[in-house]
């Protein structure tokens, strides 16, 4: 095994751009492949996750894997360690994480900024990380776009509003009609959805009505939010990072 504990020195000096905001507390590096990861805790909830990136062809080192709420430090080293190995093991995965296909290749930046249509989603389902470069917008587009595939009458809020619910979704037959309010976070892996957007979106579930909430993230819910979440199983659904790339396995 390659992957090796290095010091935050070094770490920083791979130029590995920072979107969370949780202390860092072990670096590490493989020996075989432009591959890093971080050990990191949650001030809040006191659990810990990891974070992997890769150096991409740009030269950037992007998210591709990681875990939250696990239980301990060790824990969070030892998954880092099992999926670090597992990628250089597989050795296949190197050309598939650097080498991109010359059609998306072409005009990556325009692929993902314009419209949100099937290539869009085809390729996000081959780079599931590049669902932290969509801006806020963009994200909810391709959140509309995926519900409507799904058999959703989709209609997007004003992109100047913050009222919770981004999205407005409904399945409409000739028994009833149900209405779906969704809210779009696209946070960073490490900048997990916490407790107050839980309860503001059950606030705006019951004055508008709703017969289900949906929250979707780029990230992950904070323990708190899940126990909160709970207390309405039935009204309100948690999608998190693993859901999203779930969901552009369909396409």
């Amino acid at each position: 095994m390659s992957i090796n504990e290095i010091s935050r020195d070094e770490f920083d000096s791979l130029g590995i751009e920072r979107h969370g905001f949780f202390p860092e507390r072990a670096w590490f590096r493989s020996t075989e492949l432009n591959l890093a990861g971080t050990v990191i805790l949650d001030p809040f909830d006191k659990d810990w996750s990891y974070v992997l990136v890769a150096k991409d062809e740009d030269g950037t080192y992007r998210y591709i894997e990681g875990e939250v709420s696990l239980p301990s430090h060790q824990d969070a080293e030892e998954k880092l360690f099992m999926s670090a190995t597992r990628i250089e093991l597989a050795g296949a995965f190197q050309e598939e994480l650097y080498t991109e296909p010359e059609s998306a290749a072409q005009d990556e930046t325009s692929l993902i900024i314009t419209s949100i249509d099937d290539e869009v989603k085809k390729y996000l389902k081959k780079h599931p990380e590049r669902l932290y470069e969509l801006s806020p917008r963009k994200f909810e587009e391709l959140v509309a776009s995926i519900l409507k595939d799904m058999g959703f009458d989709v209609e997007l809020t004003q992109a100047t509003r913050d009222g919770g619910r981004d999205i407005i979704a409904h399945v409409r037959n000739a028994v009833c009609s149900y209405l779906t309010h969704i809210e779009c976070k696209r946070y960073a892996a490490d900048n997990k959805v916490g407790v107050g957007i839980i309860r503001e979106v059950i606030g705006v579930h019951h004055i508008r009505k709703a017969t289900k909430s949906i929250i979707v993230t780029t990230s992950f819910f904070s323990s708190d939010a899940v126990k909160e979440a709970a207390r309405m199983e039935n009204q309100l659904d948690l999608k998190d990072f693993t859901d999203i790339k779930a969901w552009l396995q369909r396409y």
